[in-house]
């Protein structure tokens, strides 16, 4: 990570002209500035609001915290920061709250700009370890009465109205991340990619088509014919002994399917097991042996075996015959 910048010595700075010494010299703030802040954060867990001398860390110092972890892509730094920002160490500056500072920040935007999907998939799905009040009214308010859990969505609106899935529309092999931001836990990506318009009133899918990006336009409408077609509700009629009673007015109900929000035509069915009940009653006793799977097969095994029996079975050998009996034909005498 820091190693290698750390190790340059002034000489090697000296010979090699290219930034080395500054790179070394961001290197060390960061962990300074680190070092600060998780100190404050360990006075908070442990203090409260007991600590006579505790200032909340400064929002600019914090925000450059957070570009310099994201330059290097440390996802698990970025969700660092993330969850003592949120612990209320980190003061909000100029804004009236945490959640419009968290906002001006436009860490998705900035993660979509550097096509770095692990840190999209990360913000995506971050939660905050140890759940801010203030945060969570203020996203109660900002959804209208719906608390959110997830604090980053690709329809987050930024500059000039351009929200992540516009910035990846318009760029240049960013199929990954437009990826990860339509399979969003919220579901959310799916639905802004027709939907969400900037200031000019684009939406996301027109800045995929004004470019020729048509692999990005496929990619979001298969996902989204496949979103419809997993939604399947089947309409059953109601318990069985209503079938009984009242089978006029199941005869007028319809079974019907309905695939997402497409709007298929009526048909008129009935309910096979209904059906069936209704033709051979309910009890056990009057169920006919026709559905009665294993001894239909018994019976039609042992019929095979006795055809097969009397076709193989040799004609009978009569070894003696007696006549037919008749009074007149009897001996008399003692023989």
């Amino acid at each position: 990570m820091l190693e290698s910048l750390l190790e340059i010595t002034d000489a090697e700075a000296a010979v090699d002209r290219t930034g080395k010494m500054e790179a070394k010299n961001q290197a060390m703030d960061f962990i300074h500035e680190v070092g600060w802040l998780l100190h404050g954060s360990q006075l908070k867990s442990r203090l409260g609001h007991l600590d006579p001398n505790s200032e909340p860390f400064s929002l600019r110092r914090f925000k450059w915290l957070m570009e310099f972890s994201m330059d290097h892509e440390w996802c698990a730094v970025v969700k660092k920061l993330l969850n003592v920002l949120l612990d209320g160490v980190v003061g909000s500056g100029e804004h009236p709250s945490l959640n419009l500072a968290l906002t001006e920040m436009g860490l998705l935007h900035r993660a979509v700009r550097k096509n770095c999907r692990p840190l999209v998939e990360l913000l995506l799905r971050f939660i905050p370890e140890k759940g801010s009040s203030r945060l969570g009214l203020e996203n109660e308010m900002a959804a209208g009465g719906i608390h959110e859990s997830f604090l980053f969505r690709p329809d987050a609106l930024g500059p000039s109205g351009l929200t992540p899935l516009h910035i990846a529309a318009g760029k240049d092999d960013s199929e990954d991340i437009l990826d990860a931001l339509t399979d969003d836990p919220g579901k959310v990506g799916i639905g802004a990619w027709k939907s969400a318009r900037d200031s000019t009133g684009s939406t996301p899918e027109d800045y995929a088509r004004l470019r020729g990006h048509y692999s990005y336009i496929h990619l979001v409408q298969k996902k989204i014919n496949k979103r419809h077609s997993e939604h399947v509700v089947v309409d059953v009629p109601g318990p069985l002994s209503d079938c009984s009673t009242n089978r006029k007015q199941n005869n007028e109900s319809t079974s019907s399917f309905e695939i997402g929000q497409l709007e298929l035509r009526s048909m008129k069915r009935h309910c096979k097991l209904c059906d069936q009940k209704l033709a051979y009653g309910y009890g056990t006793a009057s169920r006919s042996l026709a559905y009665r799977p294993a001894m239909l097969s018994m019976v039609a095994i042992a019929a095979v075996c006795v055809c097969v029996a009397l076709l193989f079975k040799s004609c009978p050998e009569v070894l003696y015959v007696f006549r037919p009996f008749r009074w007149e034909l009897l001996d008399y005498g003692t023989s």
